[in-house]
């Protein structure tokens, strides 16, 4: 299995982060589609809507790699994506359970 760190947008929030896309960077969170793919606990103390550890609704959302954050290109390209990214909640999480299995 495999296990990583991702942000948890909502629909709205998908799109939001979207408009910053450019030429050097873009971001496209992947839909979870998983028919039960439980809930997340939220791990980022800055999340605006979220305490640290409450648990975080999967079914409807989309995620982005949390990495994104720490990539030097889109701190020079997409300064105001990393700034939204940062008050969402993210997650530690399985690709396994999240994503339904590919056909």
């Amino acid at each position: 299995m495999s296990m990583q760190n991702f942000f948890v947008l909502t629909p709205a929030q998908r799109i939001a982060a979207m408009a910053f896309n450019g030429e050097d960077v873009a971001i496209n969170p992947r839909a979870v589609d998983n028919s039960s793919p439980g809930v997340g606990l939220n791990l980022n103390d800055n999340a605006a809507d979220f305490d640290p550890g409450e648990a975080v609704t999967l079914t409807g959302a989309y995620v982005a790699p949390k990495r994104i954050v720490d990539d030097p290109e889109y701190m020079t390209y997409a300064p105001g994506m990393i700034a939204l990214l940062l008050t969402l909640p993210w997650c530690s999480l399985e690709t396994e359970t999240i994503f339904a299995p590919e056909v």
